[in-house]
């Protein structure tokens, strides 16, 4: 046999695709299988010779191979670029660090071109088919990157395309395969040059089948995992593919569940086994309440982050999973945690500014440089509903107020915040008033996926140290947008957002402190800008 031919086998027995429709929605419940395949895991990621082969067939400098299989590739001098201005050193930041000032490049934007969705959906699979890596079914899906600017008056000023990148999606037996470990997107620069790649699979080989609940059994299931706060919305069969990191040997059928809680807010999709003797997830350990007058020591002079998120008591099982990844990534990196609050001790206060009644977000969320967040979420703001209610339990939109402290970065791992409209706002609309020396906010345009890996991803690409021409330190944006990439399906849209000051003086290159340059503290005189990409 070939090691194309092989190459081939490996990816039909990834997608065991046997014609079968994927079953989802209520009006399938009467007619939803027994049983579902479960998929026994034969190999994980990509051997060194099937990382070259991609390398080639998509004309790369070089790839990583990481230790788990993961096959990836990011262009420095393209991926995700966005033309701008040196402008020389900026005012020094609270902490008296140095700055650096870069201006938009409005008329470069105005200029940029991406190739066609069809041409990078073309482009993909001849690469893919002609190196024997092309999965067998999957299904390919393309749209561009783009880059916005309105003014202060909301006024679109341009809307230009950064590259175009073809997603592909993957099911077993007709039912969808989602998950990190389930993962291929090429995004094409405007020359039609691959800017970046990621690549992790595995290979599965059918194995038995499980009973399984009927998706009405199944809705039951959901509304015990999501608890008192949210409504069950929707439920559907999934196959969930966790990291290459995690060793698993098998994959069985799963459930995704969908809801909405108590405040309206969408809430994150949460996926759990749809075998009839599945295990629910364990209940999170009962943290001590926190002390109503309590607060953290203040160190605006110092470099730090924070993290805030609500867990099982919002139907978020692996909330503290991924708050602790953010964390010990951060720390391992030398930079203090200075608050982390879960469940029944995540407050809205904290996020709230003090104009309001309440507000105590100087003492921590706007007291650090980062502050990372999981929790439910809608273009409006983001709820607490289910664990906590001090002041109330929805931070809204006008409510924040964010830099007028600390606070550069607000990452916001929740559903929909950046969305394009919403209520006849737009994204600026709604957010722009947040803006008070905040550099930006990361979140997404549409729901996203619960997960217990994002954090550590986003800080890892924030804070890792070189090696060699890759394993550099991303800039905030990209780092967001890549642990989006690596860990949400291709549906969900990541997004950032933020201010535009005189002479278009704005931080859309900002690295973490101490990994490149960072802008200075910016007021939106100008108005804002927002990046949006599929995962």
């Amino acid at each position: 046999m070939s090691s194309n031919t092989r190459r081939a086998t490996t990816w039909l027995a990834l997608t065991g695709l046997m014609g079968a429709a994927a079953i989802t929605g209520s009006a399938a419940a009467t007619a939803a299988p027994a049983e579902l395949p479960v998929y026994a895991v034969r190999s994980v990621g990509s051997t060194p010779d099937q990382a070259a082969a991609l390398q080639r067939a998509f004309g790369l400098k070089d790839v990583q191979l990481a230790e788990d299989g993961t096959v990836s590739f990011a262009d420095e001098s393209t991926y995700l670029r966005v033309p701008g201005l040196d402008l020389g050193a900026g005012k020094p930041d609270e902490e008296g660090a140095e700055t650096t000032q870069t201006a938009l490049d409005l008329d470069s934007l105005r200029r940029l071109r991406a190739i066609p969705v069809e041409d990078a959906t073309k482009r993909a699979l001849e690469a893919l088919r002609g190196a024997g890596l092309l999965p067998a079914n999957a299904t390919p899906t393309a749209r561009q990157t783009t880059f916005e600017v309105v003014d202060a008056n909301q006024n679109a000023v341009v809307t230009a395309p950064l590259d175009t990148a073809v997603s592909f999606t993957f099911t077993l037996d007709g039912v969808p395969l989602e998950g990190p470990g389930a993962k291929l997107r090429v995004a094409f620069d405007g020359q039609g040059a691959v800017a970046g790649l990621t690549h992790a699979t595995r290979e599965v080989v059918k194995a038995g089948s499980v009973p399984v609940l009927s998706l009405d059994e199944g809705r039951e299931r959901c509304a015990k995992v999501f608890g008192a706060s949210v409504r069950p919305t929707g439920v559907s069969y999934v196959y969930e593919a966790p990291p290459l990191s995690e060793k698993v040997d098998r994959l069985e059928p799963g459930l995704r569940c969908d809801g909405v809680n108590s405040d309206g807010a969408a809430v994150q999709s949460v996926i759990v086994g749809a075998a009839v003797d599945a295990r629910l997830p364990e209940p999170d350990p009962v943290d001590p309440p926190r002390e109503e007058g309590a607060v953290t020591p203040q160190w605006t002079w110092r470099v730090d982050v924070g993290s805030e998120g609500t867990g099982a008591c919002s139907g978020l099982p692996w909330t503290v999973n991924n708050v602790n990844a953010f964390n010990n990534r951060f720390t391992a990196a030398g930079v203090p945690v200075q608050f982390s609050w879960v469940n029944h001790n995540a407050w809205e206060r904290d996020f709230k500014d003090p104009v309001f009644p309440g507000g105590q977000d100087h003492l921590y969320a706007d007291d650090v440089d980062m502050t990372y967040w999981q929790g439910h979420g809608s273009p409006t703001g983001f709820s607490f509903a289910g664990c906590s209610s001090n002041t109330d339990t929805f931070l809204s939109k006008d409510e924040a107020r964010w830099g007028n402290k600390d606070v550069e970065w607000m990452s916001l791992f929740t559903c929909s915040i950046l969305q394009g409209s919403a209520g006849g706002q737009s994204w600026a609309t709604r957010w722009g008033k947040a803006f008070r020396g905040l550099h930006q906010i990361n979140s997404f345009d549409t729901v996203s996926y619960h997960s217990a890996v994002h954090g550590g991803k986003f800080a890892n690409y924030l804070v890792r140290t070189p090696f060699l021409w890759w394993n550099k330190p991303m800039k905030v944006r990209d780092a967001w947008a890549q642990a989006s990439i690596d860990t949400q399906p291709a549906s969900v849209t990541w997004a950032t957002m933020g201010p535009i000051g005189g002479g278009g003086l704005a931080n859309f290159n900002d690295y973490f402190w101490n990994k490149g340059p960072v802008g200075p503290d910016t007021l939106p005189t100008y108005g804002y800008w927002r990046i949006s990409g599929s995962s």
